[in-house]
């Protein structure tokens, strides 16, 4: 069954194909066989209303399937009852387009089977990896195929192997991965919202797959549909970024409600040397952010579109995030970035020993996120190489150190933060959370005056 469609002059809008189908024995089967490089999720929907494929125009596999059982089923997909009915295939245009597309019904046709795979459905976010309290790492961006990111599932827990990841979370355009490889680090359900270039947003830790069209029909992208997007992120204990929010094309442009973020993307890309003074920017925001009383917490990811070959030519964990956890489970994790208990590296993990001094002179072992009863703080960190250490209290530097190490007390005034940034080569290498002493007022400033 060939399907032909045109999108109007409209700004947003839902083209809806309602398709009879009867006597599906072994599977339904999309096929994007001429659609436009755009970023325009396309949804299945069974006759009980049930997505069973969400993919995107954007994607660079073409083929999806879903059938009964997870083995007959493809990535993208969920397996169920072939019901006779009415199956609605939905494309959702987010941002204004003309042109054509075509795409195509087939059933009923054999296709690779796999069970080497986890189900999002049994993905188990309190299984424990490790009862380890120490610092993890993983990626928190990262696209395949399934998207417009060049990397093969199937070369994943190599790369997951080379690098010694803890976790993944991978981030693909509007889609989620219901379908990852057998790994030895879990591979996070997760996606990028893009349903408009200035203002992409990660949304970690997923259980269910979003139903665009339900969220823009009639709508218009805005700040208001992203709040209502972000509180059905909130629901499911997921987290959301604001990512790359300063990149020139395709940062956050718009005033948009800051208390819907947990976390920004403040180091993105940073071995593309043309990216640079958007990080850099991304950093002044967060500065203005803590200053403007919002506990967002800084992220980094590669936002890596190549496919893995080898530890040195691919950009996938470049940076890490290294996240202190008691005991490994998903939820610790996202529990651990929601309070910025992270910091980020390009140079490896930092030998880390921070205290807070009472002022009976005891001491207790702190983590970047935490606000603290006391002001003075017992400073000792160490790299793996020489860098330039910088000590930013309230967003100005307060000291430069050289070297491979800090040794120093920092006396914090009231209602203050500090954070530490390190650079190799004038480049980004170190970035960690604030610790806070006392509270900062919250104020009226909206994301585009914070910006600036």
């Amino acid at each position: 069954m060939i399907l032909n469609g045109i999108f109007t002059e409209k700004e947003c809008e839902v083209l809806t194909f309602n398709l009879n189908l009867r006597n599906l024995k072994k599977n339904i089967i999309l096929f994007l066989k001429n659609c436009p490089d755009e970023h325009f999720p396309v949804t299945l929907k069974d006759p009980n209303g049930q997505i069973r494929i969400l993919t995107t125009f954007k994607a660079k596999e073409k083929i999806f399937y879903s059938g009964k059982n997870f083995e007959d089923s493809s990535n993208c997909a969920i397996p169920g009852e072939l019901t006779d009915g009415i199956w609605k295939l939905e494309i959702t245009k987010p941002y204004m387009f003309k042109g054509m597309f075509v795409l195509e019904i087939l059933k009923d046709v054999d296709m690779n089977k796999s069970s080497a795979f986890m189900d999002i459905s049994r993905f188990n976010y309190e299984n424990q990896f490790s009862k380890e309290k120490k610092w993890y790492k993983g990626e928190l961006h990262a696209h395949t195929k399934f998207s417009d990111g060049l990397l093969e599932l199937k070369t994943l827990p190599k790369g997951i192997e080379d690098l010694n990841l803890d976790f993944i979370f991978l981030t693909d355009h509007n889609v989620i991965s219901t379908k990852t490889p057998l790994s030895i680090s879990p591979i996070i359900p997760s996606t990028e919202l893009t349903l408009m270039e200035n203002g992409h947003f990660n949304f970690l830790g997923l259980k269910t797959l979003p139903d665009y069209p339900a969220f823009l029909k009639g709508k218009k992208v805005g700040p208001e549909l992203l709040k209502t997007i972000f509180e059905w992120v909130k629901k499911q204990n997921a987290l959301v970024v604001m990512n790359h929010p300063l990149n020139a094309t395709m940062g956050v442009n718009y005033n948009i409600d800051l208390t819907s973020f947990d976390l920004i993307e403040v180091l993105n890309s940073p071995y593309n040397n043309q990216k640079t003074q958007f990080n850099i920017d991304a950093l002044k925001a967060f500065d203005g952010l803590l200053m403007s009383g919002y506990k967002i917490f800084a992220v980094g990811g590669s936002d890596s579109h190549t496919d893995f070959v080898d530890k040195n030519s691919s950009f996938l964990g470049k940076p890490l995030n290294y996240v202190h956890m008691n005991g490994f489970t998903v939820n610790n994790l996202l529990q651990s970035l929601k309070v910025g208990k992270n910091y980020i590296s390009t140079i490896g993990e930092l030998n880390l020993c921070l205290h807070e001094i009472s002022t009976q002179n005891n001491k207790k072992e702190i983590f970047f996120g935490e606000t603290l009863n006391s002001n003075l703080i017992e400073c000792n960190l160490s790299a793996k190489e020489n860098i330039t250490w910088k000590i930013i209290i309230n967003g100005q530097i307060h000291s430069e150190i050289e070297g491979d190490k800090i040794n120093l007390e920092i006396n914090l005034p009231q209602n203050s933060y500090f954070r530490i940034e390190g650079y190799k080569d004038n480049s980004i290498a170190i970035i960690t959370n604030p610790i806070f002493f006392g509270n900062i007022a919250k104020t009226n400033k909206e994301w585009l005056d914070i910006r600036k």
